[in-house]
């Protein structure tokens, strides 16, 4: 038989014993786990959209001959709002309309962290990477095209009538069905979104590569709360 010392004493042994065992464990477990970068270390894209209710940005359009850099003002102002906010499944969303080189415009948005969506969830662009190349979805090409790609780069000192900016720019590169004008870059389009932070969009750039003009709309006033 066992006494009631020596009992007591392994029950001791065994109690000791485990806080090692489960103090290695974890010791293993943490030593295990990869650093997830914080979201709070992107740039919000919320701070370079500013979708609130009420905002509003006009602009002014311009042709730029590529050869010569003379710039040809076309006489027409744009306007875009944002109308409303909506709720699609259980997401928050806003109603962008008005109008972009003299077409009609409307765009549904929504902002996340670092990432903004359009209505059907589609990823646009993110903050979070920032430099890196990818294709966009075929719901996002514009009519015609085949194929498209964005990129999202950071910018510095660009000047609108409204003032000097840093910010995000958002290119998209879109092609056209194959052909050897197309395989030379004669009808691959180029189009660039330009957003300061705290303002907005301040300048929307659309070209054809090899192609001497450049349509731009620069941003000459805004209301942004």
């Amino acid at each position: 038989m066992y006494s009631p010392m020596r009992i007591a004493t392994k029950v001791l042994a065994l109690a000791i014993a485990g806080f090692f065992v489960l103090s290695c464990s974890r010791d293993g477990v943490e030593l295990e786990v990869e650093e997830v970068p914080s979201m709070e270390e992107y740039e919000p894209v919320a701070d370079f959209l500013q979708l609130q209710v009420g905002n509003y940005w006009v602009y002014e359009s311009f042709s730029i001959n590529l050869e010569t850099g003379e710039e040809t003002p076309l006489h027409k102002r744009d306007s875009v709002y944002v109308l409303k906010d909506t709720l699609i499944g259980r997401s928050n969303y806003f109603i962008l309309q008005g109008s972009r080189l003299g077409r009609e415009y409307r765009s549904i948005l929504r902002c996340s962290g670092p990432e903004v969506m359009d209505s059907e969830g589609h990823l646009l662009f993110s903050t979070a990477s920032i430099g890196d190349t990818s294709s966009l979805s075929p719901s996002l090409l514009v009519d015609g095209t085949e194929s498209g790609e964005y990129c999202v780069q950071f910018f510095k000192n660009m000047e609108v009538p409204y003032g000097i900016f840093d910010g995000l720019k958002y290119q998209r590169t879109f092609t056209l069905p194959s052909s050897e004008e197309i395989r030379a870059g004669g009808k691959v389009r180029h189009q660039s979104d330009y957003f300061a932070k705290g303002v907005g969009l301040i300048q929307y750039t659309s070209f054809l590569l090899n192609q001497p003009l450049d349509i731009e709309l620069r941003l000459v006033r805004s209301n942004v709360q």
